[in-house]
């Protein structure tokens, strides 16, 4: 029997009706594997997941593959966002077996849970072949599976000897290495990494952004990010009609993108895009800014304030269909004889720029959207007309708070009282559905069952969002429910192994899991363990807490020997140290009431650095100039900051 239907995750009740008899992670499926000595195959995706689709027609509602699966597996279909821990450590199993990575992800295990053989999408026949040859090698190899189990479970939990510790103060500068390593890996011509597909990436977008001005001169690595930034901003990755960035492109030129929007590109991305716009004043990248927000607004707010999770890639069955255009369409719309500048702008071919005579929206220059909005207008209330992709009604934390820092740092790259207000707006319906008074954070607002408690990402992100938002709104409540997180996350995650700086992903007290997972490596989202040393640095700052200070020095120098070696894919902790350690930031702490009091704080602002509103300032000090963890000598008056200010400057 399916037992999917009592579900709410939109991609578990995607498969409710198969005739796969699926059954949701937990300790009942688990629990039955062993009673009935059984293969376990557990299936992973997400709604908005084309090739999930696909393998799900051809095979999951296949009631000849179903019975075959039935007869012989427990069968379980996991939400990779739900459950990122589940997938965390069968994806790592897959790669551990030297098979390449993907979704949907199918692994099949032993009763006891190890795992010892799977892959990604399987067409009808293959996927047959594979079922009865992993029964009959259960059958009749059943001690070599063991075996082979056993060696992959030991191999995927991660320790302290997966690391060597680096003595920062010691160690010379590697910066500007990384960062020339980098920038020669980027494709010069269109940005990102120099590769099809091409993923945004932005943490490694933030840490260009934050590079000194002569030090970014001197590695190219302003104009690395201008470029992949201007190029994602014309490309088909870009919504040209209602904003908002897919979840990435399948060419090298950020053409023809996988139609899935996220909502994690699209916080981080207004991230990357603010810091850009008040580096450089690009006014490309201030109508990117808008449109995503309108994006997130209108196709992804819950009525409760909180985003939901994503938009599909298909619709009707058929992905990109709704994003997509025939030169017909278009035509009878905007005539082509009348409007040449218009097709020539957005790449409209007759027959076609894409598959099946389909064209999508594509700027060869980087021409603003407002210089064709009223055709663009026409386009987009033709297109809301079509049936629209199905969207994942997940409220997931980690990804609001994505959103919350995005919509912080878009406050002050565009000098927006109006989207500062959505930022307070999300963060009381983040308060208010997925935190408790104690600091503990859910992973998500809806669930079936019991909740689903906070992974580490959900814990750091928020922090660090919390703390972005006390950044701008001097709410002393903010910074008081970062440092309630952390303290929180200290006790759920943190690794009894001895010296180990790094916490795990999951809970400590969840028992469901055959490996302990340390999420390290920084890739299309920012690695929780990052996140969350970023926040301790903030914490022992804001609150002179020197043991947070520690901790996360202690963190950096347990990855740093890695992000050397391999920079890109550490690109935030790189960031975090470069602005923390090697180029640290200069900073100023302020006693709020005298700054109010005394009209100061737009020339405060107009110092253009990170304030710091506190109150424990020895007596008669009003601002205490900081850079990095260095300050210098407290002082009282305006005249003399401005004298300390110049000195650093």
């Amino acid at each position: 029997m399916n037992k999917l239907q009592h579900q709410v995750s939109p991609y578990l009740l995607q498969h409710q009706h198969n005739p796969v008899h699926w059954q949701p992670w937990g300790q009942e499926a688990l629990q039955q594997a062993k009673d009935e000595d059984k293969l376990i195959l557990v299936s992973i995706g997400y709604a908005a997941c084309h090739w999930c689709h696909v393998m799900e027609k051809e095979c999951f509602e296949n009631q000849e593959v179903a019975d075959l699966m039935n007869q012989h597996f427990i069968n379980i279909k996991v939400d990779r966002e739900e459950r990122p821990d589940v997938d965390m450590i069968y994806m790592d199993a897959i790669q551990q077996m030297g098979l390449s990575g993907g979704w949907p992800l199918n692994v099949f295990l032993m009763p006891s849970q190890k795992p010892f053989y799977g892959g990604t999408y399987f067409p009808k026949a293959k996927w047959m072949n594979i079922l009865s040859s992993v029964q009959n090698a259960f059958v009749e190899h059943r001690a070599e599976l063991e075996a082979s189990a056993e060696g992959f479970a030991n191999a995927i939990s991660d320790h302290a000897s997966l690391f060597h510790m680096m003595d920062l103060d010691s160690s010379p500068s590697f910066i500007p290495a990384s960062l020339q390593i980098i920038v020669g890996n980027m494709d010069p011509v269109f940005g990102g990494m120099n590769k099809a597909p091409k993923f945004p990436l932005p943490s490694l977008l933030k840490y260009l952004e934050s590079t000194p001005q002569k030090l970014a001169q001197h590695t190219h690595a302003y104009q690395a990010s201008d470029v992949q930034l201007s190029r994602m901003a014309q490309g088909g990755i870009f919504d040209q009609l209602a904003g908002g960035f897919s979840r990435y492109s399948v060419d090298s030129e950020w053409f023809a993108p996988h139609f899935e929007k996220m909502l994690y590109d699209n916080g981080q991305l207004l991230e990357a895009y603010a810091a850009a716009s008040q580096r450089s004043k690009n006014p490309l990248y201030a109508e990117v800014l808008v449109q995503t927000i309108h994006f997130l607004k209108s196709e992804l707010l819950a009525k409760n304030g909180l985003y939901y999770a994503s938009l599909d890639a298909d619709s009707e069955g058929i992905e990109g269909l709704f994003y997509t255009w025939s030169f017909e369409e278009v035509n009878e719309l905007i005539s082509s004889l009348e409007n040449p500048d218009f097709y020539r702008t957005y790449s409209i071919l007759p027959n076609g720029n894409w598959e099946d005579a389909r064209n999508i929206l594509f700027k060869k220059e980087a021409v603003l959207n407002n210089t064709f909005k009223d055709e663009l207008g026409l386009l987009l209330a033709e297109r809301n007309t079509r049936i629209r992709p199905e969207t994942d009604t997940k409220q997931i934390l980690a990804w609001n708070a994505y959103v919350l820092s995005g919509l912080v740092s878009t406050s002050q790259a565009l000098f927006s009282a109006e989207i500062k207000q959505d930022a307070l707006t999300l963060a009381d319906a983040i308060e208010k559905h997925l935190l408790k008074p104690d600091g503990t954070c859910l992973h998500q607002a809806t669930y079936s069952g019991s909740p689903i408690v906070g992974f580490l990402d959900d814990y750091a992100a928020t922090a660090l969002a919390y703390i972005h938002l006390y950044l701008i709104s001097f709410d002393k409540k903010h910074v008081e429910i970062a440092n309630q997180i952390v303290k929180k996350a200290t006790d759920l995650f943190e690794s009894k192994e001895e010296n180990f700086a790094l916490y795990h992903y999951a809970q400590n007290m969840d028992n469901e899991l055959i490996a302990d997972k340390v999420e390290f490596t920084d890739s299309v989202c920012p690695s929780s363990n990052s996140m969350l040393c970023e926040a301790l640095l903030w914490l022992g700052l804001i609150e002179s807490q020197i043991n947070c200070t520690m901790r996360a020095q202690q963190m950096l120098e347990t990855v740093m020997s890695k992000a050397q070696s391999n920079p890109a894919y550490f690109s935030n902790w790189l960031r975090i140290y470069s602005q923390w350690f090697e180029n640290p930031q200069a900073m100023i702490k302020f006693n709020h009431s005298f700054v109010m009091d005394q009209g100061l704080l737009d020339s405060l602002r107009a110092l253009n650095c990170t304030l710091i509103p506190v109150d424990n300032l020895p007596q008669d000090k009003h601002f205490l100039v900081c850079v990095g963890n260095h300050c210098l000598a407290p002082v009282s008056t305006w005249k003399e900051l401005q004298a300390q200010w110049k000195e650093i400057i």
